[in-house]
């Protein structure tokens, strides 16, 4: 039995979906945003640094900022290297709160939020689709009936496809963080800065972090692209064990408060080759790989993605006329080569390089550039310099080869 009609269902209330939610009701159409969690303090995951620009771009109030951040250090295995600012560059935003506000702003443009039921199946009709859901307490099931489905369920994709064989192939990754209060000396210490690590000391084949927020609260946590699992990895190199041994070994933080432990799993397609649109159902955020595992924006551009993608559902809904194919076109062309740079700089430095070399390339990266440079490479994904540097080495290694043998032709 159908409980209620809409224009629009969307079904995950994380970045991407509560921001078209938020975008589709403020246009004035019939919108039902749907969260399969009770509370949207339960699977907090998401270290949710970046940079100030987002706050302006989806007017995002001050409620939700955990901290501002002004320096940016990386600790590899052997040497530290800070890029210092004289002023705030970023954020670190509470992301239970963040998507509590997009929630709100869907319900005061007139939309509906449906909290603590999760997605069951869908079922194509003449005129839209049906979505059905079971509650989490009661185990009821529900039904609502709309002209569109978004899919905000992240890397589950669960509302485009029915398997996972339907699926593209896709890299995965998982990460676990701690939230932690701590002594004040200690917090103090890292309370400006996003604090990253790379190399094996404290970051085997991965990536681990420490970003600030509220007084005495950290952030720590560890995150993994699994390329390869064997039993050393196993042993020495889970991100539970990371995340652990920072704040033992690192933090020295022999005791402290655990206020919560979350975790997430990242699946993306490097080459962003997921279905945008399929049987009335239009994919956002992480269902189209809009986070990049480098260490960029995630929430920034899964919005970014669900604005886009608010303005095709709009141009349905008005003419009937379906140009999703654009929507797909137009992201890709956008954002492919930079994701592709940013995943094939992601794979060498977690999973290929050594710890000197790894020391070599931040070190570089350091004398090379400042902080708004670096920010520029890591949230924005501008690499003209490293690409520059590309094509110098390149260069050189031809005049080598050149030197050394005259008669040898390049092609």
């Amino acid at each position: 039995m159908i409980i209620k009609e809409y224009d629009v269902i969307v079904i995950g209330g994380g970045p991407a979906g509560g921001q078209s939610a938020r975008e589709l009701s403020a246009k004035g159409y019939k919108v039902l945003l749907t969260e399969r969690h009770k509370s949207f303090k339960e699977n907090n995951f998401s270290s949710a640094g970046m940079t100030l620009d987002p706050l302006t771009e989806f007017d995002i109030p001050e409620s939700v900022v955990g901290a501002y951040w002004k320096n940016l250090e990386v600790q590899c295995s052997k040497n530290l290297y800070s890029w210092k600012g004289n002023k705030s560059k970023g954020v670190v935003l509470d992301f239970g709160r963040l998507r509590q506000f997009l929630a709100d702003e869907t319900i005061k443009y007139g939309g509906d939020v449906l909290m603590g039921h999760t997605y069951l199946k869908k079922e194509l009709i003449s005129d839209g689709v049906i979505a059905s859901f079971k509650n989490a307490v009661s185990n009821e099931v529900v039904q609502y009936k709309a002209k569109l489905l978004v899919d905000a369920t992240g890397p589950g994709r669960r509302v485009m496809y029915n398997s996972l064989e339907d699926q593209p192939k896709l890299i995965c990754g998982g990460g676990v963080e701690y939230l932690i209060e701590v002594e004040q000396k200690i917090y103090d210490k890292y309370k400006d800065s996003l604090f990253f690590f790379l190399g094996d000391e404290w970051a085997y084949k991965g990536y681990s972090w420490i970003f600030p927020m509220e007084n005495r609260i950290l952030k720590v946590g560890a995150g993994k692209i699994y390329i390869q699992v064997d039993k050393e990895d196993e042993f020495k190199g889970s991100v539970k064990k990371m995340t652990e041994k920072v704040i033992k070994d690192y933090l020295k933080a022999d005791e402290y408060n655990l206020i919560d432990i979350h975790g997430g799993t990242l699946k993306y397609s490097p080459s962003i080759k997921d279905t945008f649109y399929k049987d009335k159902v239009v994919a956002v955020g992480d269902a189209v790989s809009t986070v990049n595992p480098l260490g960029g924006e995630g929430i920034r551009y899964a919005m970014q993605n669900a604005r886009l993608a608010s303005n095709y559902i709009d141009h349905y809904l008005k003419s009937g006329r379906e140009s999703f194919s654009t929507y797909r076109k137009k992201w890709r062309n956008k954002h492919l080569l930079k994701w592709q740079l940013s995943e094939a700089s992601c794979r060498r430095m977690y999973a290929k390089y050594t710890d000197d070399k790894i020391e070599r390339r931040i070190g570089y990266i350091h004398k090379t550039t400042n902080i708004d440079s670096i920010i520029e490479m890591l949230f924005n994904f501008k690499f003209n310099k490293m690409i520059t540097r590309v094509f110098e080495v390149y260069k050189l290694k031809l005049i080598y080869k050149f030197n050394k043998n005259p008669k040898v032709k390049f092609r």
